[in-house]
């Protein structure tokens, strides 16, 4: 799936990180955040409770998990809740394919930030 940009009169269909700074759309020069807009406009659905989670499709979490973590060393605490409650309706198999695909571990994620080893 990709994420389309989202920006008035832009044409880019699916954002590509640029090599200089990875949270840029190489194709259209804007950020990830317009690109991941349209992940978020759903059509409207019944109100959950609390307690109740959403069923999530693995493509949209991972589409969307990868426009926060991608080329990141650090998750900042309200997304990771966000992530937190997307990750938890999936397989651990699909939570790790996910996080390795983008370059985290799982003890990373749970940190909330990419240990960096010193050599």
């Amino acid at each position: 799936m990709s994420q389309i940009c989202t920006q008035v009169s832009c044409t880019c269909q699916c954002f590509r990180p640029d090599k200089t700074n990875l949270r840029i759309c190489d194709h259209c020069r804007h950020g990830w955040v317009a690109h991941a807009l349209d992940k978020l406009f759903q059509p409207a659905q019944p109100l959950l409770s609390a307690t109740q989670v959403e069923v999530a499709h693995p493509g949209v979490v991972f589409d969307l998990a990868s426009l926060v973590l991608y080329g990141a060393t650090a998750l900042p605490i309200r997304l990771k809740i966000l992530l937190d409650r997307l990750l938890s309706v999936l397989t651990r198999d699909q939570v790790l394919y996910i996080l390795h695909s983008l370059g985290w571990t799982l003890q990373d994620y749970c940190r909330g930030y990419i240990l960096q080893v010193g050599g």
